[in-house]
This record gives structure tokens, sequence and C-alpha cells, in this order.
């Protein structure tokens, strides 16, 4: 079979849908990527990937720009005639689904969580909500990282139950991600958070829970990895990351393939996120044996059990955030041990890499 995979970057794909592509191509499957060219574009052609660029615009609201996506798209896939095309994030979604039907080519679409638009609501959220349906009735199957997310489209009847289903995530290699014994023992206390540098991860109330706590905690660190994101429209500048790092607020790591020896090198993982589909660095930290503070909001939750596996605090609500660091700081190291031995204990039974490969190889009669 040919499979084509679409998304906004390359970084996406190699960061979320790598496994499945890899399982895919060594079933003897070709396996096309469509994305905007970026520096992982090319770690994916050596790979093995064939890579078809698109254009796309993330921040962009221009419908004639759109327009354009969508034409580049009904293109490609008359040309490349696949069996299957698997659509991840908001354009590519809405879009190719329509771009599929009238190609006549089956997608699957994947909702990584509800994202930007729908956080902030509004008009074009209402006009978003109609593409969303449209995509809906096209795509041959629809799967949701969350429960939330799936309830909230069936109610709002944007789409019908047959044609949709959950899948626990991208999922994490758990034998990738496993803790080794490390015997050197830190001073203090340090923090990582994870992920995109974006206002909608509640940056900005973390920064300001750090305020609130360096002057009674001066022992605390909290690191930052991943990526200065601008090209997203909740995107932060690099200027602003090191005004904060100046300030001796946090430290900046830059961003990596590998994150697990910055996992080994901290003592909790951190998301004060506004909501997520299921968030990757939950599932690594977990999976590391780390407990983890994250907001109670869609997707952080079906990672986090409350008080078990780490701590849960109210969204956008830096002093709630502040008391969740305090509170995990001064457990006892037994404690959050603890907690981290069953936070891989969950990913092991709900969240293993290859729960969410066979789920999509189904969905396509592998």
């Amino acid at each position: 079979m040919k499979i084509i995979f679409v998304s906004n970057i390359s970084w996406a794909l190699y960061n979320f849908r790598r496994g499945l592509m890899n399982k895919l191509k060594t079933q003897g499957n070709e396996v096309v990527f469509c994305t905007a060219k970026d520096e992982y574009t090319s770690r994916l052609e050596e790979a093995g990937f064939r890579f078809i660029p698109i254009p796309l615009d993330r921040k962009g609201t221009n419908v004639f720009k759109d327009s354009i996506l969508f034409f580049k798209l009904l293109s490609i896939y008359k040309n490349e005639k696949p069996d299957w095309i698997f659509h991840n994030s908001t354009k590519p979604f809405l879009y190719g689904a329509i771009a599929a039907h009238f190609s006549g080519c089956r997608c699957i679409n994947t909702h990584s969580g509800l994202g930007y638009l729908f956080i902030r609501n509004g008009l074009f959220t209402r006009f978003l909500l109609g593409l969303y349906k449209i995509a809906g009735i096209y795509a041959t199957k629809t799967f949701f990282q969350n429960k939330d997310d799936l309830e909230l489209f069936l109610t709002k009847k944007l789409i019908k139950p047959e044609k949709c289903g959950l899948v626990p995530g991208s999922g994490v290699n758990i034998e990738y991600y496993k803790s080794q014994e490390n015997p050197n023992k830190r001073e203090g206390f340090t923090f990582l958070f994870m992920g995109r540098i974006l206002w909608d991860k509640g940056v900005g109330e973390l920064i300001e829970a750090i305020r609130r706590l360096k002057k009674d905690y001066p022992l605390m660190k909290v690191n930052f990895l991943g990526m200065i994101d601008t090209g997203n429209p909740a995107g932060i500048d690099k200027a602003q990351v090191k005004a904060w790092v100046n300030e001796g607020l946090i430290d900046y790591l830059g961003d990596t393939v590998d994150v697990r020896d910055y996992l080994e090198n901290c003592d909790c993982v951190i998301l004060p996120s506004y909501r997520e589909g299921i968030p990757k660095s939950l599932l690594e930290a977990a999976s590391m044996e780390l407990p983890a503070i994250a907001t109670d909001v869609p997707g952080c939750r079906s990672v986090i059990d409350h008080g078990v596996t780490g701590l849960l605090c109210k969204v956008k609500d830096p002093s709630d955030l502040a008391c969740a660091m305090v509170k995990i700081m001064n457990m006892t190291e037994t404690k959050r041990e603890e907690m981290g031995r069953k936070a891989r204990i969950k990913v092991i039974q709900e969240f293993d890499e290859k729960i969410v490969i066979k789920t999509y190889c189904l969905a396509i009669g592998l």
C-alpha cells in the first residue's frame, strides 16, 4: 500500500508519528509525507520516507492562501493515488479531508487537541466548527485523543458516533523511555517544562509562579526544553525567552530529539497548558518514572491521576500552580518516587506506543 502522512511541519511527524510511520514502512508499505519544510524534514527523508512539500501558513486565516493548500493537496492525492492518507494538525485535517473526498481517497483524521482557536472561541471558531463538520463527513475515520474532545464533537453534532473513535495520543515507547539509576544527587529541586514555548502551554502563568517562589526557594531551578515556535499564533519569541533567562527565572536548554538525559536530571515535569490532546511530554516523563504537575484540562487529566501519579492545578491560575510546585517540592523523596512508579504503570497499561500503532493499523485493515 501507499500511505501519505500530512501535517503542518515535519517536526510534528518526527515527534508524534515516526513510530507508526516506521512500522508501516517495515511492513512493506510505501510511506510518503507532506509538510511545510523545516529542520526535521531531512531527518525523515534519511529514515526512508519520501517528501512532498506543501504551502502552509500556520498563523494565517486567509481563505485565498488556504485554497492554495487545498488545491495542492488535491493535486498530490490525484497524482499519487494513495491507499490511505493520515491527516494531522488543523489545516491538513480540514482541507485534506475535503481534498481526499474529491480525489476518491480514503483518509483518517486525528485530533491532537483542539488547540489555539478553540481556546479563544469567537466568530472564526464558529466558522471553523462548520469546516470540522464537513471534514467529519468526508473522512473515513476520525480519531480523538481524549474523551473531552470526542464528547464535545458529539454534543455539537459535528461527527457521527460510528465515524469516530479514541486513540491514546501518539503513545510512548516504554522501552526507550525507561529510567536509569542516577547516582548523582542534585542540590535543590529541578522542574522541567518540556514542549513548544507557547503562551497556550501556560508559560506566562508558569513564569509568574516562578517569580512568586524564587525568593523563598532560591535553590529551585526551572528548565525550559523545546522549540521556540514563532510560526504558531501563540508563539513566544526568542527575545522574551532570553529576558526570562537574564532575569534568572529559567534556564533555556534549547531543542533536542532525545529528551531522556534532561528527564533523568530533573525532579518533576511541569505543564500548565490550557488544553491538550494527550501531551507527549507527560507520557515521556511518566514512562521515566517521574511525577508531573499539569493543569486540570482535557488531555492533561487523562494522563495524571491527581495525588497518585502527579498533581493537577487550576488552569490560568499562577497562585494554584505555585501551590502545587511547593507541595511537590515539600514531599519526601520516597513519596515522589512512589508517584513516579505508579505513573509508569499507568503509561504501560494505557499509553504504550504499541497500543496506538495497533489501533491505526486495524483502522486501515493491517
